[in-house]
């Protein structure tokens, strides 16, 4: 696998490292199971996010990200 964290990855990206689909990507990240940010209707995995899913991939993590700590820092930062 191929480690991408130095600047924001794509659906494309992803896919590519984990050698699955792009449509997987998105709909990992529409259903939450892995962390994303949009812009515009495109999916994309900041350097956290991605070791984030790299350690779900890797079974280091649930499957599930902490949505109410992402909401809090958030706050923090508004």
């Amino acid at each position: 696998m191929t480690r991408r964290t130095a600047s924001y990855a794509t659906t494309e990206d992803l896919a590519a490292e984990y050698n699955i689909k792009p449509i997987t990507v998105q709909r990992r990240a529409a259903d939450g199971t892995w962390p994303a940010g949009k812009v515009g209707n495109r999916y994309r995995f900041s350097p956290e996010q991605q070791e984030e899913i790299r350690q779900i991939v890797l079974g280091n993590r649930g499957n599930r990200f902490d949505k109410n700590r992402i909401a809090e820092a958030l706050r923090k930062i508004a």
